[in-house]
């Protein structure tokens, strides 16, 4: 079964990595590295998973995502980031991501990894860990 998949992202490398791999199993990947134009394709084209990266403002501070949680049916939503980002990256988390993706990517299997994660969280909401446990453990 294919899935719809939207990066909101401008790092190209990594765009173009995921986009290759997903393509290869069959998947339609459209990339919009624009927010705004993002959001506007988010409503119209429905994916199924939506990559978006911490650093952009409207994810961090959960603009983006409010949106997408407000979708029926509700995409699954991997958050990107590079571990110096990673208060944004947690910011954007708490907002309501599904799973969390650390770049560079060093082995595609990180990838599928996540990409199930995300999409296993999203159907089931009470397997995400809440944040507030997270940290607490932390």
């Amino acid at each position: 079964m294919s899935m719809k998949v939207l990066i909101i992202d401008s790092d190209w490398r990594f765009v173009e990595r995921v986009r290759e791999y997903l393509e290869g199993f069959g998947h339609y990947v459209v990339h919009q590295p624009d927010a705004t134009k993002a959001l506007q394709q988010v409503s119209k084209w429905r994916p199924d998973i939506i990559m978006v990266d911490c650093a952009i403002e409207a994810c961090s501070n959960g603009d983006l995502l409010q949106v997408f949680g407000r979708l029926i049916p509700r995409p699954a939503v991997l958050l990107t980031s590079y571990m110096d980002d990673f208060q944004k990256a947690w910011r954007a988390w708490q907002h309501g991501g599904d799973e969390l993706l650390f770049k560079p990517i060093l082995h595609i299997s990180e990838l599928h990894t996540a990409i199930i994660t995300a999409m296993r969280n999203a159907s089931c909401p009470s397997a995400r860990p809440r944040a507030s446990r997270l940290a607490l453990s932390a």
